[in-house]
């Protein structure tokens, strides 16, 4: 119950903020983004500053990179399937039980040619989940707030 709660609160937040369309896209894009690494806590930080760099909504960050701290997981977990298929490899994670950052990334066991292999199977998918999702999130945030601001919002509450 809790939990709903407070996402009820950010979406109400997010559909009330009075800024045009693209800088609350912008906003959630760029909140969103820290979330793809490991970044220890400071994602929402980080979104706040990326937000500003380009000029966007700072709350609409702040809400991106709060849902993004709460999904992290999954997020660590698409990024090694995806640099996994990509770059031809076997995933060193394959369930969302597994996610790790220290188990993950470094397999002590094997030496140091396993985080150069994990490393960049990670790295590699966690630059394509960002400009995929970074594209496919703007456009669908944009989209939602021009057409469709004012229903959501009466539909929250």
């Amino acid at each position: 119950m809790k939990i709903t709660r407070r996402i009820k609160y950010y979406l109400i937040r997010l559909f009330r903020l009075k800024s045009n369309p693209h800088h609350v896209a912008l906003g959630l894009t760029m909140g969103l983004i820290p979330s793809w690494i490991p970044t220890f806590g400071l994602g929402p930080v980080l979104s706040v500053g990326l937000a500003r760099l380009v000029k966007a909504n700072t709350v609409s960050a702040l809400v991106g990179g709060v849902i993004g701290t709460a999904i992290w997981p999954l997020l660590f977990l698409l990024n090694y399937k995806v640099g996994s298929f990509i770059l031809d490899r076997e995933s060193k994670v394959d369930e969302l039980e597994e996610v790790d950052y220290i188990n993950a990334i470094y397999h002590t066991h094997k030496g140091i040619d396993s985080f150069h292999s994990s490393g960049f199977s990670f790295l590699a998918g966690a630059v394509i989940n960002i400009l995929i999702s970074s594209t496919v999130i703007y456009f669908i945030v944009y989209f939602l707030f021009k057409t469709y601001r004012v229903r959501i919002l009466h539909k929250i509450r």
